[in-house]
C-alpha cells in the first residue's frame, strides 16, 4: 500500500467528518431534548431528523468522492445557475419559508432545505473550475468570479442572512488570493469589501442593534444582548472540565438556538474548556488534512477544489466560535457538522466527499526533494504550479 501523506489523509478525512457528525448528534440531543419534548412531545425530535441527515450525508460523501473532476468542470455554469436559482426560489410566495423575520428556507413539501448552504459550495466549485485555466489572474480574469460571487452574496443578503454572506465573501477572497490574483487588484477588492460592510450594517436597524449588543450586551439584557449573555453564562458555567454530559442548564429555554447556531456554548458548558478545545482540535485536524490534500493534488483544478472546500469549513468554524464567545457581533451561522440542520450537514458531507475524491486520485509517489511550503506544510512536485507559493 502506498505510503506518505495521501494515505494518512485519505484514511483520516472520512473518519473525522463522521466523528464530528456523531458528536453533533450527542450535543443536539442534550441541547434540544427539553425544548423538543415541550414543543413536539418527543425529546428525540431534532436528533431523529439529524440522524437521517447524517446517514444520508455519509452515503453522499462516498458518492461525491467518485464524481469525475471533468464532470464538475464541464457543468460549472450549470452548477452556478442552479445555485442562483435555488437562492431565488425562496422569494417566491408558497415556496419560501419565513422564520424569525428571514426567508432562508425552501419548502419541498416533505421537507425544507436551506439553499444558502448548498449555494456556497456551488460557488466554490464554479470558482475552482473557472480559475483553473487562468494564470496569471489578471483583473480581467477576476470579473466573472467577482460578479458571480457578488450575485450569490446579494441573494443571501436579501433573505436576509449577513453571516453567511460574510462567510461566502471571505471564502471568495481566499480562493482568488490562492488562485494567484495580482496583489494590487486583490487589495483593492479588499478595500471595496471593507467599505461595503459598514454600508450593509447601516442599511438595517437590527444590525446596528446587534453591534451595540456586542459592545455592551448588558445594556439591553432582555433584548438584543440576551442571547450573548446566556452564551457567556453557559461558557462560564462550564469552567475547565464542564458540568457533565447532558447536565447543561442553559438548554432549559435560557439559550436560544442552543441546538443550532449556539451549540458550541452547550459543548463548553457540559465538557468545559478542555472539551471545547478538543472539539476545535478535531476541526483543526480536518483543516490540516484538507490543506495537505490541496497542496498535493494532482491537478490545479483539484487543488483549488480541495482548498475551497477546506476554507469554507475553516472560515465557518472560526466565525461560529467567534460569535458564541463574543469575539464578533452575534450572527446566525451553524457550526459545521455539529449544529442541527439537515441541509448544512449533507452539504458539508458532500463537500468532504469531493475532498476525499481529490485525495484518492492524487499521485502519492511524487514528492519534491526541496518542498515548497504553504502554511508551513509540504507540497508535492506535481502541484508546484497548482497554487502559488505562500511562505
Amino acid at each position: 500500500m502506498p505510503s506518505g501523506y495521501s494515505t494518512i489523509e485519505r484514511r483520516m478525512l472520512p473518519g473525522i467528518a463522521i466523528l464530528l457528525g456523531a458528536i453533533g448528534l450527542v450535543f443536539i440531543y442534550s441541547a434540544s431534548s427539553y425544548a423538543a419534548d415541550l414543543e413536539y412531545g418527543d425529546a428525540f425530535f431534532y436528533v431523529k431528523k439529524q440522524a437521517i441527515a447524517l446517514a444520508f450525508g455519509i452515503v453522499t460523501m462516498f458518492g461525491a468522492s467518485m464524481i469525475p473532476p471533468g464532470a464538475i468542470k464541464k457543468f460549472r455554469y450549470v452548477i452556478l445557475i442552479l445555485s442562483l436559482v435555488l437562492l431565488g426560489l425562496v422569494f417566491i410566495p408558497g415556496l419560501g419559508v419565513e422564520s424569525y423575520g428571514a426567508t432562508r428556507w425552501l419548502n419541498l413539501g416533505i421537507t425544507t432545505i436551506q439553499p444558502s448552504e448548498i449555494s456556497k459550495f456551488g460557488l466554490m466549485l464554479f470558482l475552482s473550475s473557472y480559475m483553473t485555466d487562468r494564470q496569471p489572474v489578471s483583473i480581467k480574469n477576476m470579473i466573472v468570479p467577482i460578479l458571480s460571487g457578488g450575485a450569490i452574496c446579494l441573494l443571501i443578503m436579501a433573505e436576509p442572512n449577513m453571516s453567511v454572506t460574510v462567510c461566502v465573501g471571505a471564502c471568495l477572497l481566499s480562493v482568488l488570493f490562492v488562485a494567484g490574483s495580482k496583489k494590487r487588484w486583490f487589495f483593492l477588492l479588499i478595500v471595496l469589501v471593507l467599505i461595503a460592510i459598514p454600508v450593509l450594517i447601516l442599511a438595517e436597524p437590527y444590525r446596528i442593534k446587534r453591534i451595540i449588543a456586542f459592545i455592551d450586551p448588558w445594556e439591553n439584557p432582555l433584548g438584543e444582548g440576551y442571547q450573548l449573555i446566556q452564551s457567556y453564562y453557559a461558557i462560564g458555567h462550564g469552567g475547565l472540565f464542564g458540568v457533565g454530559l447532558f447536565a447543561s442548564r442553559q438548554k432549559y429555554l435560557f439559550l436560544p438556538f442552543s441546538e443550532s447556531d449556539f451549540i458550541f456554548s452547550v459543548v463548553v458548558e457540559e465538557t468545559g474548556l478542555v472539551g471545547g478545545a478538543v472539539l476545535l482540535l478535531i476541526f483543526l485536524a480536518f483543516v490540516v488534512c484538507g490543506f495537505r490534500i490541496a497542496m498535493n493534488a494532482s491537478t490545479r483544478f483539484e487543488s483549488l477544489t480541495a482548498f475551497s472546500v477546506t476554507i469554507v469549513v475553516a472560515m465557518q468554524t472560526v466565525l461560529n466560535v467567534a460569535v458564541v464567545t463574543g469575539s464578533i457581533p452575534p450572527t446566525g451561522l451553524p457550526l459545521p457538522f455539529i449544529s442541527a440542520g439537515g441541509t448544512s450537514l449533507v452539504s458539508f458531507f458532500f463537500a468532504t466527499g469531493l475532498l476525499y475524491g481529490v485525495a484518492k486520485r492524487s499521485d502519492r509517489s511524487l514528492l519534491r526533494k526541496k518542498p515548497v511550503r504553504l502554511f508551513g506544510l509540504r507540497a508535492s512536485r506535481r502541484n508546484q504550479k497548482a497554487i502559488p507559493t505562500i511562505v
